[in-house]
């Protein structure tokens, strides 16, 4: 198991991960867009509090919390995640109304699965009473479909929704529908069709990344087609889950900055499409109801910390930017020369995963080791790309390949976002998997200073592929829904 020293670097390591280039010609792009807004201003975050990551704390200790976290307002969330928004009932409307008041605060969106999306007629007169302009909820409808059953699904959902969205308007209230697991609204096409058929702009998204596949490009691009249909994002990333109890650091992972993916296209996504939404530095404890931390202080340190990794994300990519223009303006025709790193670029494509036989899926699919010994690529040097063996994501860059003697490949670094650890099964070893097909890799140690970074990443060669520096890349699959 990782130690805290480790844990905190490699904190750092995903925090200084902002400023560092995208490998992909679409995050390329999106660094590339000018970073001020139409009306000059640079481009920022409109940030709301959920009152829900300080647990069932009181709204009298909650809502001076607002302004510290540099939020405009607050985001009421009712059991079982919070409780804030029974507090302010039993409160009344007129004595919360004040105390939002004695904090220069107000009520900009109200969370509400438990209602649904056709249980919010008296909810929508409260928001009104509040001046809150959103509520968010789930969808209804079944799971897992794709094309054309997906779309149908899709549109019978809207056409049941279409007299309790009048209602939404009636009270100047929009309805975002969060993409979630557990109902109709899950997947990247689920989110396109849900805004192509929608009758009106008072429906939007509330985007989670935490429940889509965790791969910058893809998130980037969907943000992208999204445009400005979506009135929240959540800054919420997969860690390793929210069902079960973790130790805190594990569970920390879900918010930006601590786990493994990149902000830094989403956000540029965002500003792309000069995003006007509210976002919410997001996670959920184990249980529900616990604030994320001990004390207020530190929940509001700990946003704190999550705020300042996303501003410097978005410094990088004005950053970036600024660079870009520099390189345009002294080349022929004003335009940049093309890197070796662009030119390698990998497509993604929606498929069932590579198919393996029964060496590959003793070791990939049942956790196996393969025989020491300098077989497969233990050995080898030459220049290139090592990729997931089931899926074709990138794994490792060969110059993060070292010689530890131990009889498998051994890396000290692995491509951003590529891998995910996770507790092996004998309790005490840190297991590596591919995130994106979660099919075994090996197992990662620290501490061995073998190399500066003091990291191996010990692999079964028979996990992964070889391309070499110059080759084309395979299309990495992200598996299509059964």
């Amino acid at each position: 198991m990782p130690t805290a020293s480790a844990m905190n670097r490699r904190q750092a390591l995903v925090s200084g991960a902002a400023g560092i280039s995208l490998a992909t010609t679409t995050s390329q792009q999106l660094l590339a867009e000018d970073t001020k807004s139409e009306d000059g201003e640079p481009f920022e975050l409109k940030y709301l509090l959920p009152s829900c990551m300080y647990g069932y704390s009181t709204l009298t200790e909650i809502l001076p919390e607002v302004s510290k976290i540099g939020a405009i307002g607050i985001d009421l969330w009712p059991k079982v995640h919070g409780n804030q928004r029974e507090q302010a009932s039993e409160m009344g409307e007129a004595a919360f109304s004040a105390l939002l008041r004695k904090n220069k605060t107000s009520v900009e969106c109200i969370t509400q699965y438990k209602l649904g999306p056709f249980g919010l007629k008296e909810e929508f007169r409260y928001a009104k009473l509040l001046g809150c302009k959103t509520i968010v909820t789930g969808a209804v409808g079944p799971r897992g479909l794709r094309g054309k059953a997906l779309k149908t699904a899709v549109g019978q959902f809207i056409e049941t929704l279409k007299p309790h969205l009048a209602a939404a308007e009636e009270s100047g209230v929009t309805i975002a529908i969060e993409n979630h697991g557990n109902n109709l609204i899950e997947s990247p096409d689920s989110l396109k069709w849900l805004m192509e058929l929608r009758p009106s702009d008072n429906l939007k998204i509330a985007l989670a990344p935490y429940h889509l596949p965790q791969d910058s490009v893809i998130l980037s691009d969907l943000i992208r087609s999204l445009g400005n249909s979506m009135a929240i994002f959540y800054a919420w990333q997969y860690g390793m889950g929210c069902m079960e109890k973790l130790p805190k650091s594990r569970e920390l992972l879900q918010m930006p900055g601590r786990g493994r993916l990149n902000f830094v296209p989403l956000l540029a996504a965002l500003k792309d499409v000069k995003f006007r939404g509210w976002t919410e530095i997001f996670m959920h404890p184990v249980p529900r109801g616990l604030p994320i931390l001990d004390s207020t202080a530190s929940v509001t340190a700990e946003i704190n910390r999550s705020r300042s990794y996303l501003s410097t994300c978005l410094e990088s990519i004005e950053n970036q930017s600024n660079s870009r223009d520099n390189a345009t303006a002294g080349t022929p025709g004003g335009k940049p020369k093309m890197t070796d790193d662009k030119k390698q670029t990998q497509k993604v494509v929606f498929d069932d995963y590579n198919k393996l036989n029964q060496r590959e899926a003793y070791v990939i699919l049942n956790q196996g080791t393969e025989p020491a010994g300098p077989g497969g690529y233990t050995m080898t040097k030459d220049p290139g790309t090592y990729i997931c063996r089931q899926c074709n994501a990138q794994l490792y860059k060969a110059e993060d390949k070292f010689e530890s003697h131990c009889g498998w490949p051994s890396f000290d670094d692995e491509i951003e976002g590529a891998v995910t650890r996770r507790v092996d099964t004998d309790g005490y070893r840190v297991e590596i998997v591919c995130s994106n097909c979660n099919g075994h890799l090996g197992h990662v140690f620290e501490g061995e200073r073998m190399t500066a970074k003091n990291t191996r990443h010990c692999v079964n060669s028979i996990s992964m592929k070889f391309i070499k520096k110059g080759q084309e890349l395979p299309a990495k699959i992200v598996k299509k829904k059964d």
